[in-house]
C-alpha cells in the first residue's frame, strides 16, 4: 500500500525546513576570521580586543549601508546613493579607487570585482598602491562613473570610517584622514562575517536614520529567498512568514530587491535624513586632504 503523506502539515514542515541560512563568502580566510570573531564574544578577549582596535573608543568609529532601492525615490532629482557618494567625492582632496578586496579573494562570479573600494582623503594618498589590485589614483569623475556603474550592477554602497581600515591600509597616522564607500555583494562581503563578533564591532554600523523596513505578511509566501541575501541576520521566519528584525536590520534593501512577491518595502520618512547622515561624518573625518 503506498501512502500520501502529502498533507497540509507536511507542507508546512517542509516549509519550516527552508535553508535560510544566507550566501556568505566562505573562503580558508573567511573562515579564520569567522573563528576569530566568534572567539572575540568572549568577555575577556572582547575587552582586550576592543582595546587593541579602539583605544580611543568607538564613538569617533561609524558606517552605514545607503539603500539603492528605487521605493525610496529621488532627491534633488538624484537617486539617494548618489546623492550622498558624489557628495563625499566632491569633497574629497583624493580619491583612490581598487578593486574589491572580498570579490577577488572569494573568486566573485555574479559582480564585477573591479567595482571595489573608493577611498578617500589625505590617508588614501599614503596607501602603497602596489599592495592593492586595480588600485589608482583617480579624479572625480572617474569615482562618479563607478557610483553610476556600481549601481547598474546592483551594488549597495556602504560608507565607513574605521580605524581598523587604517590599519589594515597602514596609514594608521591619517585614520581620520581616512573613509570610504565600499561596493557590496550579499555574496562576498567581508561585513558578513561581523555578526559573528562581539556587539560593538556590529553596532559600529548603523541603519541611516529614518529608513524603514517592513514586511506585508498577506504577500509573503514565506519562500526565504530574502534571508539568502541578508548578511546582518535582519530577518526571522514567524508563522510560515518573514519578519524584519528590526534590531539588526542596517536597512541595506537586499531583501527588498530580491523578494519575488513584492512583499517587502523600504522607505524614508524624511529626506532631511541625508544631511544628518553627511553631518554623521564629517563630525568625524576629514577627507579634503
Amino acid at each position: 500500500m503506498i501512502i500520501n503523506y502529502n498533507t497540509e502539515g507536511d507542507h508546512l514542515k517542509k516549509k519550516r525546513e527552508l535553508d535560510l541560512k544566507p550566501i556568505e563568502m566562505d573562503t580558508p580566510w573567511a573562515r579564520k576570521v569567522k573563528e576569530k570573531a566568534k572567539s572575540g564574544k568572549l568577555s575577556k578577549i572582547n575587552r582586550k580586543l576592543k582595546k587593541k582596535m579602539y583605544p580611543n573608543g568607538v564613538k569617533s568609529q561609524t558606517g552605514s549601508p545607503i539603500p539603492v532601492n528605487l521605493s525610496l525615490g529621488t532627491y534633488e532629482d538624484q537617486i539617494v546613493p548618489r546623492k550622498v557618494a558624489e557628495y563625499f567625492i566632491q569633497k574629497a582632496g583624493t580619491i583612490l579607487l581598487i578593486d574589491c578586496p572580498c570579490r577577488t579573494n572569494n573568486k566573485c562570479e555574479n559582480h564585477e570585482v573591479s567595482l571595489g573600494c573608493t577611498w578617500m582623503g589625505r590617508g588614501a594618498s599614503k596607501v602603497d598602491r602596489s599592495k592593492w589590485p586595480g588600485a589608482r589614483l583617480a579624479t572625480k569623475e572617474e569615482a562618479l562613473e563607478r557610483e553610476r556603474l556600481a549601481y547598474e550592477n546592483g551594488l549597495i554602497p556602504h560608507i565607513g570610517k574605521f580605524r581598523s581600515d587604517a590599519r589594515i591600509y597602514n596609514v594608521l597616522d591619517y585614520e581620520d584622514e581616512f573613509m570610504d564607500i565600499c561596493h557590496c555583494c550579499s555574496c562576498c562581503c567581508v561585513m558578513s562575517l561581523t555578526k559573528y563578533g562581539p556587539a560593538f564591532i556590529h553596532k559600529m554600523v548603523k541603519r541611516m536614520e529614518g529608513v524603514v523596513v517592513n514586511v506585508d505578511r498577506d504577500k509573503c509566501n514565506g519562500c526565504g529567498k530574502c534571508f539568502k541575501v541578508c548578511i546582518y541576520n535582519g530577518l526571522k521566519m514567524k508563522k510560515e512568514r518573514a519578519m524584519i528584525n528590526q534590531k539588526n536590520c542596517k536597512g541595506c534593501g537586499r531583501c527588498e530587491r530580491e523578494c519575488p512577491n513584492e512583499a517587502i518595502s523600504i522607505s524614508i520618512d524624511d529626506y532631511s535624513r541625508i544631511n544628518e547622515l553627511i553631518a554623521r561624518f564629517e563630525s568625524r573625518v576629514d577627507i579634503s586632504g
